[in-house]
């Protein structure tokens, strides 16, 4: 009776990964995109979410006091994205040459990996707080404020890593839809603590912190019987063999490290810039936009991650017509939500602007009313950019597609940023973001060459 369950279980996994290689393109990207697109959006909403409770019911300073820790916070989500994007990317390619036991092995590794990253990064955390605040421009009230919010959620890291790279694997393993739900699961209970802990028991940034890490915990706990049981082709297995492909799934997934750790870099930045000429008050102005670009680029991801794990089992199938479809209707969805993302932005800026913050906060209001007025021109070519990255990710072309995560991620924005407020002035550093996505296009553009999916998959 068992080996017929088995038997059965595994004629289901191969039924969903064979979906991937010969069913309806337009099926299968609805399948994967629009979950991750949810997905992604679920992941926004726990940092929007606490934006909006502590704007609204904590107050302006302690929101910028969020965003200045908030370049070490994406330094710990970029290791854990950098290793569970690259090895899903690895398992998909498995998956696709129907080789399910690599696939678990490379899994049971990098949760490895994952488990002994958040270990040091947790001890980190809580052994020098106060100095990685003072680092990243705490200054006076600031630094107990930020110093709060990361000892909180320094405790929850491993929930954060386990709950992210079990996602990745979920959609490899052709359940989109269970990782969507575990995401959107995380959202339900980030939203319901947040009003207990900061709306009603008045629990400051501590309670805010606290609702996204037991939120994540929750999710990391929906997903996990999937690796556990007999439930699909990936699950936990005592890892075996030589550990090799470890660095190359690092390699392959450094495109995403870039992207998030250097998003923390020009925050950073512009944290810098503005407690050198305004004060927090211009923190909080950019926090608040700081929030609405991000919730727009994450639809952005979870259409690139979406293909992805489609582009790279396709790839391993070697089906080069349905990876140039899946590419281009990812493209199409992107620069359709960049446009309507933009006109959302250009009509209802001081609404949208205003869910953030109370109504006294009127110069900070203005102020961020003016950065989207000169930053919106960045969705469109981010949409472009960012489908490109995903592609190349999928197709296991790490080296481009890190070049493009690096240049528009770190090398242009930082470069720009500095001259464009040197010679310029402040608020013309904001200028050097739409620029930067203008120059990684055409950038990206030269790299796409000699690598379409008939040419690679010729090589």
């Amino acid at each position: 009776m068992q080996s017929k369950t088995k038997s059965e279980s595994n004629l289901t996994e191969q039924t969903i990964n064979q979906r991937m290689i010969t069913g309806k393109i337009s099926q299968e990207f609805v399948r994967f995109a629009v979950p991750s697109v949810f997905g992604m959006l679920a992941i926004s909403s726990a940092i929007v979410v606490d934006g909006i409770f502590i704007g609204n019911f904590v107050g302006a300073i302690p929101l910028a006091s969020v965003n200045i820790v908030m370049p070490f916070i994406t330094i710990v989500w970029g290791i854990i994205l950098m290793f569970s994007s690259g090895s899903a990317v690895i398992a998909g390619k498995y998956l696709g040459e129907n080789k399910p036991n690599k696939a678990c092995d490379i899994f049971s590794k990098t949760a490895v990996i994952v488990f002994l990253a958040m270990v040091l990064l947790t001890i980190i955390s809580f052994c020098f707080t106060e100095q990685i605040a003072v680092m990243l421009g705490a200054k006076g009230e600031t630094v107990a404020l930020s110093t709060d919010y990361l000892r909180v959620l320094a405790w929850f890291y491993l929930g954060f890593g386990f709950a992210v790279l079990m996602n990745f694997f979920l959609r490899i393993d052709g359940r989109p839809s269970y990782a969507f739900f575990g995401l959107l699961s995380t959202t339900i209970v980030n939203i319901f603590l947040d009003y207990i802990f900061v709306a009603r028991f008045d629990w400051g940034l501590k309670g805010a912190a606290l609702a996204t890490g037991l939120a994540f915990l929750v999710g990391m706990l929906i997903v996990l019987p999937h690796f556990i049981g007999h439930y699909g082709s990936i699950k936990f297995v005592r890892p075996k063999g030589t550990w090799a492909e470890i660095p190359l799934a690092a390699f392959n997934g450094f495109s995403e490290f870039l992207t998030e750790t250097s998003a923390g870099l020009i925050v950073l930045m512009f944290n810098w810039i503005l407690i050198t000429h305004i004060g927090s008050m211009g923190v909080a102005a950019f926090t608040v936009v700081d929030y609405l670009m991000y919730f727009s680029l994450l639809v952005f991801y979870g259409v690139g991650e979406g293909i992805s794990p489609l582009i790279s089992v396709n790839f391993g199938a070697r089906k080069p017509s349905r990876i140039s479809t899946f590419f281009k209707i990812g493209l199409i969805i992107n620069l359709v939500i960049a446009s309507l993302a933009t006109i959302a932005l250009l009509y209802w800026t001081e609404d949208m602007v205003n869910i953030f913050l109370n109504e006294e906060d009127a110069e900070i209001i203005n102020l961020a009313t003016k950065i989207v007025e000169i930053i919106w021109p960045m969705l469109i070519f981010a949409a472009v950019n960012i489908t490109l990255t995903g592609y190349l990710t999928g197709m296991q072309c790490a080296k481009q597609s890190a070049l493009i995560a690096l240049a528009r991620s770190l090398v242009l924005p930082v470069l720009l940023v500095f001259l464009f407020w040197k010679f310029f002035g402040f608020m013309y550093a904001f200028y050097a973001l739409p620029i930067s996505e203008v120059c990684v296009f055409i950038f990206a553009l030269f790299l796409l060459k000699g690598r379409l999916p008939q040419e690679l998959i010729k090589n």
